[in-house]
């Protein structure tokens, strides 16, 4: 769930905005959020996206959206990071620590803490799993998808593709060539065994593909567009199933990238807006639809007009506080962190050339 725009600790940005790709995770995470979870209000006999091309698909499939954020992330780092195939200058292990946690923490807490409370009555919430969703292990739990706040398992595995990422990166360019091989044949074969059920599989082919793409950027820009479309649409030819799931992430979501780095459309405001939202609607989607499932109750499934107008008002909602959120707390939070890192950084920088001059 990276922007395409990461700011160093001093204000500096790593790697210029690709505001195209934003435009992209605000519709994977549309996507995600207004189709695909709901179902969690939705019944069989009121489903209006039943039968409709795309939306069915998502429907069924939307799921894979996260694999996109997956390929989007390590496609992002390696923009905003790399300096060919090292670290950029300049970034240190602590500012690259300081700087995920400053971008993920806040609103992950937040949000993990309105599910705790939303789901008290769960045998699942227990504070063990509090404390290990809070410190991004939500992956490790025994339903990672289904407790708490289940989209959050993506960010254990983000946490994972960054610490991986990083340490190669910082031991240089063989290394961290011979990882992306590695991490992405890793995950390729636990997808071939266990398909979508392969979390941190997902992951590391995901993001490292990504990585090798950002990479090979001047020759895969060569691919002529009609083969882009073709690689994207067999997302919908072979749906990711089991191990179909290879074909998506290999093929079609790498072009979705390519695609998106063409497209004039999705750099406009209205996206990029949505874009810079996608986090928050990642995260609060799924507690806002929960409250509204216990509000309306059993009632849901025997209205149509009732079933539609409670989905309507939840994406009304969730637009809201995405925008209040992403404005009043991730954001400030986020500079509040890097700020903080960074006056710390300086006054021990003063200290060590004041004892210099001593």
């Amino acid at each position: 769930m990276e922007k395409s725009a990461i700011r160093r600790p001093d204000g500096e940005e790593t790697g210029k905005r690709l505001a195209s790709l934003d435009g992209l995770r605000g519709i994977a995470a549309c996507a995600l959020a207004f189709v695909f979870h709901a179902r969690l209000i939705l019944t069989s006999s009121t489903n209006p996206f039943a039968g409709v091309p795309g939306l069915d698909w998502l429907q069924l499939y939307g799921w894979a959206m996260v694999d996109l954020f997956f390929v989007l992330s390590g496609f992002v780092f390696a923009h905003c990071y790399l300096d060919g195939w090292r670290m950029r200058r300049g970034v240190s292990g602590p500012s690259f620590v300081v700087a995920r946690l400053a971008r993920l923490w806040p609103l992950h807490l937040v949000t993990l803490a309105f599910a705790a409370l939303l789901l008290r009555e769960l045998d699942s919430t227990t504070p063990a799993n509090i404390v290990i969703s809070a410190l991004f292990g939500q992956v490790f739990l025994e339903e990672p998808t289904n407790t708490l706040n289940g989209p959050a398992w993506s960010l254990s595995v983000e946490m994972i593709c960054y610490g991986i990422f990083a340490c190669a990166a910082f031991a240089g360019g063989r290394w961290l060539r011979a990882t992306c091989i590695i991490a992405l044949a890793v995950g390729i074969a636990s997808i071939a065994v266990y398909g979508g059920g392969a979390l941190i599989g997902r992951g590391l082919a995901g993001f490292f593909i990504g990585v090798i793409i950002c990479r090979l950027l001047d020759r895969t820009a060569r691919i002529p567009t009609w083969m882009l479309i073709a690689c994207l649409c067999l997302a919908f030819v072979v749906p990711p199933r089991g191990s179909a799931l290879i074909v998506t992430l290999c093929l079609a979501w790498p072009a979705a990238i390519l695609l998106a780095l063409r497209s004039r459309l999705l750099g406009t405001r209205v996206f990029t807006w949505i874009g810079d939202r996608s986090y928050t609607i990642y995260l609060v989607h799924v507690p806002i639809y929960l409250t509204a499932q216990a509000a309306v109750g059993e009632r849901i499934g025997q209205s149509m007009l009732l079933t539609l107008t409670t989905l309507l008002m939840c994406w009304i909602v969730i637009l809201v506080i995405s925008n209040t959120l992403y404005r009043s707390f991730e954001r400030p939070a986020q500079r509040a962190i890097l700020s903080a890192y960074h006056q710390r950084k300086q006054s021990a920088a003063g200290r060590g050339r004041a004892k210099a001059l001593r």
